[in-house]
């Protein structure tokens, strides 16, 4: 679970999910049944909840939505996940008083929840 970065800045992963689609149109004929065409697909997007101490940490994955056109690696305990863009980043402060996940950092460091949406490189 602890052992989640992306681009070497640590997240602990709470939930991890993807979602492609194809890219389809719908034709409503006056008489007829429906004509379906296919544009191709869109790319993986994934999803991640999880949390992240500390404002440096929280402040790295920010500035990764602002680096248009560069993708970063995602690891997991698993290995690579693969190279993704960085679409969003939403946070939410946490109330805790005392953070034990990061030993390494101060015991009164922030804690947050963060959603981030990521779009797989092709």
């Amino acid at each position: 679970m602890s052992d989640w970065s992306l681009n070497g800045t640590r997240i602990f992963v709470q939930k991890f999910s993807g979602n492609v689609k194809a890219i389809v149109a719908k034709l409503q004929p006056l008489k007829g049944g429906t004509v379906y065409q296919d544009f191709g697909y869109e790319t993986n997007v994934r999803k991640i909840v999880g949390i992240v101490v500390g404002d440096t940490d929280l402040e790295a994955l920010k500035e990764l939505t602002e680096n248009g056109g560069t993708a970063y690696t995602l690891s997991s305990p698993e290995g690579d996940r693969g190279s993704y863009y960085v679409e969003s980043v939403a946070e939410d402060r946490e109330p805790v008083v005392v953070q034990t996940m990061r030993p390494d950092l101060d015991c009164d460091a922030p804690v947050y929840s963060v959603e981030i949406v990521l779009l797989e490189e092709i």
